[in-house]
């Protein structure tokens, strides 16, 4: 159910214009937590509560494209 959120949070910052913005500081808190940049989709399915930093920024990325459309 996190999950949901977190991209239906991630849209909103994208539907603001702030995507760049909420971008560059999961990758900032990413980085200085150390976490693992990629994961395996089904371990990281099963054990994490929150999508992955690479899922949500392509998401965002992805989402950005469309607004400029």
């Amino acid at each position: 159910q996190s999950r949901i959120f977190e991209f239906q949070a991630d849209k909103f910052s994208v539907d603001l214009g702030m995507s760049s913005r909420l971008q560059s500081g999961l990758t900032k808190i990413h980085l200085e937590n150390l976490g693992a940049m990629s994961s395996d989709p089904w371990y990281s399915a099963y054990h994490y509560s929150h999508p992955p930093l690479v899922e949500r920024l392509a998401a965002m990325m992805e989402l950005d494209k469309k607004a400029k459309k």
